[in-house]
């Protein structure tokens, strides 16, 4: 063995491919951060409204996050495909063609198109998660909001979101921590591409790693980095949300 210092971290700034999987990767973060959180608080409050069939629809979806990653792939590889897939059979059925596309064969498509799987699977967990936060708030406060004549949003904005601050908390750090380190989604459904349009820090290190003589180390630098990606974004956000919860409760 030969000890290179600091090569194989210069190196990965110098390579195409990691500035691609780099931008990529904090693409992804970003957007599923924003969605699955989206999501999740949307369904939280429309189960929290006292709708009948709410115990029924917690379960069904809760259901899909037990499903494996990898199998959830495999399965949306199926349902996207533009031969036999869901936009193939409302095409046939329908004449609407638009939703017929090679989702995951297009450059422009394939990182979002493993995203919505991934908000599909996942956004259970975080309903949970504001389900939780929602339970905490005081029923007065939304009676005294009906009395002061407040509308929905008001009620939303003034009271709701400010007193779950701490869920916001736990759902953006959790979203944007597996955003950074997806890959089971990824590699099951494009191993990167087309081409390297999906490719992420963890299929990079992946490849590097496991399918190229001699690349150990090269992906070992390439997990340092993610580490110390995640370490100071997880810092920032928590930093910021924990000082907004501060403002809430003094």
């Amino acid at each position: 063995m030969k000890f290179v210092g600091f090569d194989n971290f210069i190196n990965f700034f110098k390579m195409d491919g990691a500035r691609g999987a780099l931008k990529n990767t904090l693409i992804y973060a970003v957007l599923a951060a924003v969605f699955k959180n989206v999501v999740g608080l949307a369904l939280a409050l429309a189960l929290n409204s006292g709708l009948k069939t709410q115990k029924l629809l917690r379960t069904c979806i809760l259901s899909t996050t037990m499903i494996s990653l990898v199998i959830s792939g495999y399965t949306w590889t199926y349902l996207y495909h533009p031969e036999y897939g869901v936009g193939y059979l409302i095409e046939k059925y329908t004449g609407i063609s638009f939703l017929n596309q090679d989702w995951l064969g297009n450059p422009n498509l394939a990182l979002y198109a493993v995203l919505v799987v991934s908000i599909w699977q996942i956004a259970g967990k975080y309903m949970v998660i504001y389900l939780a936060g929602l339970q905490t708030v005081p029923k007065d406060l939304y009676e005294a909001g009906d009395i002061d004549g407040a509308s929905g949003f008001s009620k939303f904005k003034y009271i709701t979101a400010p007193l779950i601050i701490p869920s916001f908390t736990v759902g953006i750090l959790n979203a944007i921590i597996q955003g950074l380190k997806v890959f089971d989604e990824i590699y099951s459904m494009t191993r990167g591409g087309p081409g390297f349009a999906s490719e992420t820090l963890t299929t990079l290190m992946y490849s590097q790693t496991f399918f190229y003589s001699g690349k150990a180390g090269f992906g070992s630098a390439i997990s340092v980095i993610l580490f110390g990606i995640v370490l100071v974004v997880s810092l920032l956000i928590s930093s910021y949300l924990r000082k907004k919860e501060d403002a809430v409760y003094q």
